[in-house]
């Protein structure tokens, strides 16, 4: 009788330490995983907190690049009708310069 109890003494032992083993085992996973975690975390912040002065300098070069788009736009529509008037001269010009018969 004394010896079924040692053995299941040393049975419950052996089922109690494969679990520790495998708590410690997880313990130290999660261990891991907390530090890369913290070290992503710091990582983000880093990149976070320098973000919005990146942003506003491209926010107010984006307007600063459609400001000189509108200007260009506008120039290029004032050459355009410069060249419609030289064309309409050109025509009335020819016509002119013809014999009249």
């Amino acid at each position: 009788m004394l010896t079924a109890v040692v053995i299941i003494n040393l049975l419950i032992s052996l089922v109690c330490f494969y679990i520790a083993a495998k708590v410690g085992k997880i313990r130290r996973t999660i261990a891991r995983l907390e530090m890369r975690i913290a070290g992503m975390e710091r990582r983000c912040s880093n990149v976070l907190s320098t973000s919005p002065g990146f942003l506003g300098k491209r926010q107010q070069g984006a307007r600063q690049l459609r400001r000189r788009y509108q200007q260009l736009e506008l120039q290029l529509q004032q050459v355009q009708q410069l060249l419609g008037l030289l064309g309409l001269g050109r025509m009335l010009w020819s016509r002119r310069a013809r014999p009249l018969r």
